[in-house]
């Protein structure tokens, strides 16, 4: 059913006085914050029939109102038609040409996301499996120890061990710029099946250069599998604890635990997987009970054509709209950042 102008005024008054408050709101509340001319009793009348809606419910007899998850949801979706823009302060990224890493980017990120929200923040990285292969390193250390470094668009690995080989630096820059001519601009599943289809390219490097390239095919291989796991930088969690809201001991230790076990986190993002850049997951909505206490703001970024996640988890009455604004103004300077990230 479809709400009257008054009524939806109404609803949006009592969430936005209980987001800043934190307390059950009253008629008396209400009636000041509205634009008509209107009575606390007429008020209670619309209160009494919006709870019957289910957008608000009461704690007690006789106390002031609350929204429910039906009734944050109203009031959210309604300030994203208006799309009014907040002041924020001044969002400064970290300076990329200082950090060493990709990692280090959405590490500090993370922490950026939690200081201006004063929420919990979870930033997931992409899957680098799809990253591409920019240009492969190879040297030899003591011993004759051959060790591999391979740069891509947003990651450059440890040195791999290749295995030991007695080569002279020509045989070397050879395997080098072969392997560079290859799979450069590759994924690196495409280069582990570019590699295994042509057989190693054994007819053209030389059976005394092949066992080399299948070394570093198995070096490749454990790669990848590393790639498979998307990283999760969680910052803010000390937010939780001087939240502003009363929740249940045993929810709050639940979502520590979850928290703790940073795999878990997917769990908690699968309610927001969906087409939308924006996804917003309040109270009930989510599929977890412990959960409900809380509500989950996701906004998807891409950098190098990679996909990850920008999130926020605080308590149902968060400040919404603060948040949606943080995460998507965050998520446009990273992708603006895009073409000077890499390690």
């Amino acid at each position: 059913m479809e709400l009257d102008k008054r009524k939806s005024e109404v609803l949006k008054s009592v969430v936005k006085n209980y987001i800043e408050s934190g307390v059950p709101i009253s008629s008396h509340r209400v009636v000041r914050d509205v634009s008509f001319p209107v009575s606390p009793a007429t008020v209670r009348n619309y209160m009494a029939e919006l709870d019957e809606m289910g957008y608000l419910t009461q704690v007690y007899a006789s106390s002031g109102r609350i929204p429910t998850s039906r009734g944050f949801r109203y009031f959210v979706e309604d300030a994203l038609k208006e799309r009014k823009r907040i002041k924020l302060t001044q969002i400064k990224l970290p300076d990329i040409e200082k950090i060493k890493s990709f990692r280090e980017v959405l590490s500090q990120i993370s922490a950026l996301i939690s200081n201006y929200t004063k929420e919990i923040s979870l930033v997931v990285s992409p899957t680098l499996q799809d990253d591409r292969i920019k240009y492969i390193h190879f040297f030899i250390a003591t011993l004759n120890k051959l060790f591999s470094v391979i740069v891509t668009t947003l990651h450059t690995t440890e040195a791999l061990f290749i295995g030991y080989f007695d080569m002279d630096e020509q045989t070397l820059h050879f395997i080098e710029n072969f392997l560079d001519e290859k799979l450069v601009d590759k994924t690196i599943k495409e280069a582990l099946n570019l590699l295994i289809q042509n057989r190693f390219f054994e007819s053209e490097v030389g059976k005394d250069k092949v066992l080399i390239v299948v070394h570093f095919f198995e070096a490749l291989k454990d790669e990848y599998e590393k790639r498979k796991t998307r990283e999760v930088f969680i910052r803010g969690v000390s937010n939780l604890l001087t939240t502003r809201i009363q929740i249940a001991e045993e929810r709050i230790k639940f979502l520590l635990k979850m928290l703790e076990e940073k795999e878990t986190v997917e769990k908690i993002l699968e309610d927001t997987k969906g087409n939308e850049k924006i996804q917003i997951v309040i109270g009930e909505e989510n599929k977890i009970p412990e959960l409900w206490d809380y509500s989950l703001i996701t906004v998807k970024y891409s950098i190098k054509e990679l996909e990850g996640t920008l999130g926020l988890l605080g308590p149902i009455r968060m400040d919404y709209m603060k948040g949606i604004f943080v995460l998507e103004e965050i998520a446009e300077k990273l992708e603006q950042l895009s073409e000077k990230i890499s390690e």
